[in-house]
């Protein structure tokens, strides 16, 4: 089993309004992210909530596991633990996908799976053009200690340390793992 993960309790600091709720294609960006990840065949998905969070009710997250983080200022690798800490014990691994990042398409996350089911490397991304992307695979054996990672630097340190179990995908999808963080950016939902 596969589980997907979606960390998004953030506050959208940078971009100035919540962007999970910001219009595209015809859903929230929160609810394509999601549905990325579940039309892409992970077998169950948890979304990582903020307290009293205004995407509770969004639709696109009616099967989704929904769990609160109580301390969303910690930043994103506090989500991560919680939502780490959700998932079955019966979970092979986790499909991690920040909630800003509504252009990767679902083909990126079946073949991601395709790989992991066949090969089970500890730790594995995706690789769009030149840059690694997301979601980052990470196989339940390593939970622990993704969840043991510093607030301050977050997963980078998992693979850094894990730099040698770390596998990549080669995917020809240009701008997949582009995110939302400021109102520029803000531009390439209008383009899609």
């Amino acid at each position: 089993m596969i589980a997907g993960l979606i960390p998004a309790a953030g506050a959208s600091r940078r971009m100035g309004r919540d962007k999970r709720r910001i219009s595209f294609r015809g859903k929230t960006v929160l609810e394509t992210t999601a549905a990325s990840l579940l039309d892409g065949g992970v077998d169950l998905l948890v979304v990582v909530l903020e307290p009293d969070s205004p995407c509770r009710n969004l639709p696109g997250l009616a099967t989704a596991t929904l769990v609160e983080n109580p301390n969303p200022e910690r930043g994103m690798l506090s989500s991560i633990r919680v939502g780490l800490a959700a998932l079955p014990q019966e979970v092979e691994a986790a499909a991690l996908l920040p909630g800003d990042h509504p252009f990767v398409p679902p083909a990126a996350v079946a073949a991601l799976l395709a790989c992991f089911r066949r090969d089970r490397p500890p730790l594995l991304a995706p690789r769009y053009g030149q840059r690694r992307g997301h979601p980052l695979l990470i196989r339940s054996d390593l939970f622990a200690e993704a969840a043991a990672c510093d607030d301050e630097v977050g997963l980078r340190q998992l693979v850094r340390r894990r730099q040698g179990d770390l596998a990549e995908l080669p995917l020809d999808l240009d701008g997949a793992d582009d995110d939302l963080d400021r109102p520029e950016d803000l531009e390439r939902l209008r383009e899609d």
